[in-house]
């Protein structure tokens, strides 16, 4: 009879669905759900399909069918914005997460098709190795490519587990070599029958067992917070008279957290520029002893940026990563009007350069880093480094009560362990948090709740092994196993 993915590789149409359902199964291993398992067992079911093709027509066929569940799946919470805050039709809607999942696909995905083509008798640890090398050169080409799209990496699962303990050393990539490794021994295990190894594959999965860092914290390196989450209907933010009302509201809250040493507002709370005679009467309106970093919309040399601004400083970051479609239209030219979406207000938003000053407040130097901006690690390499802790602002509003911002959250995580370093998370209308440097969450703001978060953010000057040494480890792996495949291919 043969095994059931045997049996299941006899009908291409079957093998597409069931390969499609499996994709979109990886999901679950994402916040919120947590079933941290499934994401090494469905990789490995995608490897052994794809090794085990008839043809690379058809293990294209079959990595694309994986790829479209899993970004399908893994992104279909950006329906909300799209239908619900975009005011697109229910069908174009569902077709734009289609077209986009089929997009993803195509570009990281799909291209693994292209490892039915190791075909040595080296053992398997070589083979797996190379596997694994494969997928993480093509998950490294998602800083880059379509603008860079770092979602739902497989490593990121290892958070509050035994795996958790590699993020610092290697980072969330490094973490995902070790998921694709692993479920490649296990696909090959099964391939070629060999038990010895596959008790080695899951024997693996112990990595999974529950873990969490406990870590007495110095008071005396702290420095207290207030974040303020508003919780704002994102549909009356730019109607007309909406200003006084968000205003009110930040003042109300703001001036509830007379103990803070510095006050973080929202990613964008207020519908004008930082240059706008409300934002000046605004300020005029704090006491002398509030310090507010703030999200804001700001003018460079007559292009508009997404900003984070001590108010009534010069001190500004300047967002470097836009959110395609969001603060930006790719072929704006050909899609801009097409679609109520695509004219959402601030779409038409420019990037702040590579090179940015780090924001100074007291003796604390601090990486502000805005939404999107938190998913690229090494974008800010030397930042990081001379930075005391991170301040990320969002604004979540948009993906309602979906599993988009928990994603989102997860991503916040890992950058905290990889960085060693504290991160004050600020959102519109959460989830917005204190995360401590070992990734865990501190304290938290849920989402939907409007309020303050108070507590404490701790100095770390400690730079991590990741941030050091750590994030070549992986990618110089990888060159050098393909360049060895590639050597091998040529001695033939």
């Amino acid at each position: 009879m043969g095994s059931p993915l045997n049996q299941i590789h006899k009908i291409p149409l079957i093998q597409y669905v069931f390969l499609g359902f499996i994709g979109a199964l990886s999901t679950l291993a994402f916040s919120p759900f947590n079933i941290k398992l499934v994401i090494p067992l469905t990789l490995a079911v995608l490897i052994y399909s794809v090794i085990n093709s008839t043809n690379f027509v058809h293990s294209l066929k079959l990595a694309m069918s994986w790829g479209m569940g899993y970004w399908i799946s893994g992104t279909g919470w950006l329906i909300v914005s799209i239908y619900y805050y975009g005011n697109t039709n229910i069908i174009i809607s569902i077709s734009i997460i289609i077209l986009m999942g089929i997009l993803l696909s195509a570009v990281f995905i799909a291209p693994f098709a292209l490892a039915r083509f190791i075909q040595f008798n080296q053992n398997i640890f070589f083979k797996s190795l190379a596997i694994a090398s494969i997928l993480i050169i093509l998950e490294f080409s998602r800083f880059l490519l379509l603008g860079g799209f770092p979602w739902l990496l497989p490593g990121l699962v290892f958070i509050d587990t035994l795996g958790q303990t590699t993020i610092p050393i290697f980072g969330v990539y490094g973490a995902s070599y070790i998921i694709y490794f692993f479920s490649s021994l296990i696909a090959f295990s099964v391939l070629e029958k060999r038990k010895n190894f596959l008790f080695l594959g899951v024997s693996f999965l112990l990595i999974f067992i529950p873990y969490q860092t406990n870590q007495k914290y110095e008071s005396y390196q702290g420095l207290n917070l207030s974040i303020i989450q508003p919780s704002l209907d994102p549909f009356k933010k730019y109607t007309a008279g909406s200003d006084v009302a968000i205003e009110d509201t930040l003042l109300d809250l703001t001036n509830k957290s007379n103990d803070a040493d510095l006050i973080i507002w929202p990613e964008s709370p207020l519908p004008y520029l930082n240059s706008d005679p409300r934002m000046t009467r605004l300020i005029s309106k704090l006491g002398e002893e509030q310090t507010i970093l703030s999200g804001s919309w700001q003018y460079r040399n007559n292009k508009l940026h997404n900003s984070m601004t001590i108010l009534g400083s010069d001190q500004t970051y300047l967002k470097r990563h836009l959110v395609p479609f969001g603060e930006y239209v790719p072929f704006d030219g050909i899609l801009r009007g097409l679609i109520e979406f695509f004219d959402m207000p601030m779409s038409s938003l420019s990037a702040g350069s590579a090179n940015q000053d780090l924001l100074q407040f007291r003796n604390f130097k601090i990486l502000g880093l805005i939404c999107f901006d938190i998913a690229f690690p090494l974008s800010y390499l030397k930042e990081v480094r001379k930075s005391d802790f991170i301040v990320n602002i969002s604004n979540d509003t948009w993906f309602g009560s979906s599993y988009g911002p928990y994603q989102h959250l997860q991503i916040v995580r890992a950058r905290a362990l990889e960085a060693n370093k504290w991160i004050a998370r600020g959102t519109s209308d959460g989830i917005s948090t204190i995360v401590d440097n070992n990734g865990t969450i501190v304290s938290i703001l849920e989402k939907g709740t409007r309020g303050s978060l108070v507590g404490s953010i701790q100095k770390t000057s400690k730079t991590s092994f990741f941030y050091t040494y750590g994030y070549l480890i992986s990618p110089i792996l990888s060159i050098i196993m393909l360049m060895t495949i590639l050597i091998l291919k040529l001695r033939k």
